[in-house]
């Protein structure tokens, strides 16, 4: 293999790898948003606690409501679960609320 080819084989292996822990910034709705974050968890193989998911995100947590106004910014941390066991990993996310009325999500699990 030359050099040519070794480059243009990492690059579509970085690329696959972008891919496969790419998620959209931008949502329509506060609940769209809070939807894709679940969806990295899960294509990470957690699934999220439920009961958690409920107090944290669908009850506001720490916040009056879990949909942020014009900006400003709410956080979660949502505990998961992989093969039915708690894990000391969390999913974390933000959504902003833009002056567009959209909402940008930042969401990583650690």
């Amino acid at each position: 293999m030359n050099k040519s080819q070794l480059k243009e084989t990492i690059l579509k292996e970085f690329d696959n790898i972008l891919k496969e822990y790419k998620y959209k910034l931008y949502h329509k709705s506060f609940t769209e948003a809070a939807t894709e974050a679940r969806k990295v968890a899960e294509k990470k193989g957690f699934e999220i606690d439920e009961e958690n998911w409920t107090t944290e995100v669908a009850f506001g947590g720490k916040y009056k409501r879990a949909r942020p106004s014009v900006g400003k910014s709410n956080s979660f941390s949502v505990q998961l679960i992989k093969n039915g066991k708690p894990q000391r990993k969390h999913l974390h996310f933000q959504v902003y609320g833009m002056e567009s009325g959209n909402f940008e999500l930042n969401a990583y699990v650690s």
